[in-house]
């Protein structure tokens, strides 16, 4: 059986560094929350949690919803629509969690999402699981910056 081609390119790394990227295109199905979204893959609609991140909760059963939940939100929708690409990328661990989600990181026109959220205040840096982990010191670097400047979630006046 042949194995489909993926959509290798070369790319820079965040130190700009070169590095083969196995980056995926998919188009949004519905926008969940700020860290999951249901794209369209492999020819359905499924649904993707954003690696390493949480954001504050907006449909949450006991929790309602929570500060910085609905600005995460909106947020996630506002950068994925209006991308003129968005990507996933799967880590090297497993590829879904136990509630059939598939784990990744989310690309608007090359930029992560993940990071974004997390230095943006609106998520922090939650659940790491090695081996999927290939990007936690970029997105801790992202929440100490978030923490030191006081940003969303970290603001003081919560």
């Amino acid at each position: 059986m042949e194995e489909e081609p993926k959509d290798q390119r070369l790319e820079q790394d965040a130190y700009g560094n070169e590095e083969i990227s196995d980056r995926l295109e998919v188009t949004v199905a519905e926008f969940i929350d700020g860290d999951t979204t249901r794209f369209n893959y492999n020819g359905s609609n499924e649904s993707f949690r954003y690696l390493m991140i949480d954001t504050p909760e907006t449909k949450h059963s006991r929790h309602g919803e929570e500060p910085y939940g609905h600005e995460a939100s909106e947020r996630t929708e506002e950068l994925l629509s209006n991308a003129e690409k968005i990507e996933i990328e799967f880590d090297v661990g497993p590829k879904q969690d136990d509630y059939d989600r598939y784990l990744v990181y989310v690309y608007a026109d090359g930029e992560m999402v993940n990071e974004i959220l997390v230095r943006e205040g609106l998520a922090e840096v939650k659940y790491v699981n090695p081996p999927n982990d290939t990007y936690v010191d970029i997105l801790k670097n992202a929440q100490q910056e978030a923490q030191a400047a006081n940003l969303g979630i970290w603001s003081e006046d919560d």
